[in-house]
């Protein structure tokens, strides 16, 4: 089973089309306390992101996610968001293969640091593409449908979608 830490962008997004779910079967998420507060707090609102935190949060009680306290350390903290900067600390473990965030800002910092590959959620979508749980029409629908929720449309994390399916 592939381990992967993700943040709290990375997870929001996966989870608007139920992805976190589908490819569990396949990963084991792992998530920190500072993005299990960011998850808590998103889904206190009434909009896509809410429920989709809130439909994380579900899976984080039946175990399908784990959560992993690490304290992050400063250097992190300093350049960018506790949440993620737990999860870089975390994957210092040698336990994960590879980190997932969406989150444009903190994105060059953490794959300037991290001694893991470091990817955009689109990476699991792809994965789920790879051993044909989903189509390639199914998949780039998805990718439009959750750049369209967050916003991605002619942005970084659009282009870095397309990419995933450029060939």
């Amino acid at each position: 089973m592939i381990k992967i830490l993700a943040d709290t962008s990375a997870l929001v997004s996966l989870e608007i089309k139920h992805f976190v779910g589908l490819a569990s079967k396949y990963i084991q998420f792992s998530i920190s306390d500072g993005v299990l507060k960011e998850l808590q707090d998103i889904a206190q609102f009434n909009d896509v992101h809410a429920k989709s935190a809130r439909d994380v949060l579900e899976l984080v009680e039946k175990n399908i996610i784990a959560v992993r306290p690490m304290p992050a350390r400063e250097e992190h903290s300093q350049n960018i968001d506790l949440g993620e900067a737990e999860i870089l600390t975390l994957s210092e473990s040698g336990e994960y293969e590879y980190i997932i965030t969406d989150d444009v800002k903190a994105l060059p910092y953490i794959k300037s640091v991290a001694n893991v590959k470091v990817f955009t959620s689109v990476f699991i979508i792809r994965l789920l593409y790879d051993i044909n749980v989903v189509s390639k029409e199914e998949a780039l629908n998805s990718i439009k449908e959750i750049s369209a929720s967050r916003d991605w449309y002619g942005g970084m994390l659009e282009t870095i979608a397309n990419r995933f399916f450029d060939h």
